[in-house]
């Protein structure tokens, strides 16, 4: 990595991973102005050095250049491996990756449908996945390893939770890109005689299953309440996804009413993430 200006090496790295984290973490979309005020603020570096980390980054494929509404703002880059979670890296298929022993390499290919990891809700979904699966709740809770991923898209959470533990899933999804573009990111990852990806609906499946995966907005998880419900066995998991902050408390109380306890929450960018387990 070249600067343009001189930086005591001993700050490089530390000047990185905070430009880095602040972009990860931000509750709100980073401009890059934005980034060098916090950058300077932290470690007083002039002007030209600030914007050399930031054009840095943006070369070596850490940070995007996104516009919206006319703004520029800076975002994660997915187009190299990045962590979303505490054990889940994602990475496309033309780059290599050595995954640690206590992390999970998921190979997604960027195409037309939802979840290639550059949306909040992605993020937050696979975050509770890896709390249910690699953290301390799984183990006496699952009796069945079977997931349900509705509203698949890619195939990105349904893959991510097989790579994770569990032994088969199925995937559903109306739409027939992300139903092609998920059987492709299935078979990248070795997954084609575990994951399923089906057309069918969620009325017609016949199987109940321990964990459930559901990026849906707010009106579609409170109006599937039942049938999600009635899909899940005992003491399963319900990882939901796709709520606006301000949305989050009222879907906790109607999942409530139905028995289900929350364990988890997480917010990124405005967006809601949770982890619900069955009474």
């Amino acid at each position: 990595m070249q600067f343009e200006t001189k930086i005591n090496l001993a700050e490089i790295d530390s000047v990185l991973e905070l430009a880095l984290d602040i972009v990860a973490n931000s509750a709100a979309k980073i401009s890059p102005v934005d980034l060098e005020k916090r950058l300077f603020a932290e470690y007083k570096l002039n002007k030209r050095q600030i914007k050399s980390v930031i054009r840095n980054l943006v070369a070596d494929g850490k940070l995007a250049y996104t516009y919206e509404f006319g703004r520029t703002f800076l975002e994660r880059s997915f187009a190299g491996p990045v962590r979303v979670s505490k054990h889940v890296v994602l990475l496309p298929p033309d780059h290599s990756y050595s995954a640690k022993p206590d992390e999970v390499a998921v190979t997604i290919k960027p195409g037309a449908s939802f979840g290639a990891g550059n949306h909040p809700t992605t993020r937050l979904a696979i975050k509770g996945i890896d709390f249910v699966m690699l953290g301390n709740q799984s183990a006496p809770q699952i009796s069945d390893f079977r997931v349900l991923d509705i509203g698949t898209g890619s195939g990105v959470l349904l893959i991510t939770a097989v790579l994770c533990g569990m032994q088969n899933g199925l995937g559903i999804d109306i739409d027939a890109c992300a139903r092609v573009e998920a059987a492709a990111n299935v078979r990248i990852n070795g997954l084609a005689d575990r994951v399923t990806i089906s057309g069918q609906s969620l009325e017609r499946i016949r199987q109940r299953f321990s964990v459930i995966l559901a990026n849906l907005r707010f009106p579609s998880l409170k109006k599937m309440m039942a049938q999600l419900n009635e899909k899940l066995l005992a003491n399963g998991f319900m990882i939901l996804s796709g709520i606006r902050d301000s949305e989050v408390e009222d879907l906790l109380k109607a999942y409530q009413q139905i028995r289900f306890e929350e364990i988890w929450t997480d917010t990124e960018l405005g967006w809601s993430g949770a982890v619900l387990r069955k009474g």
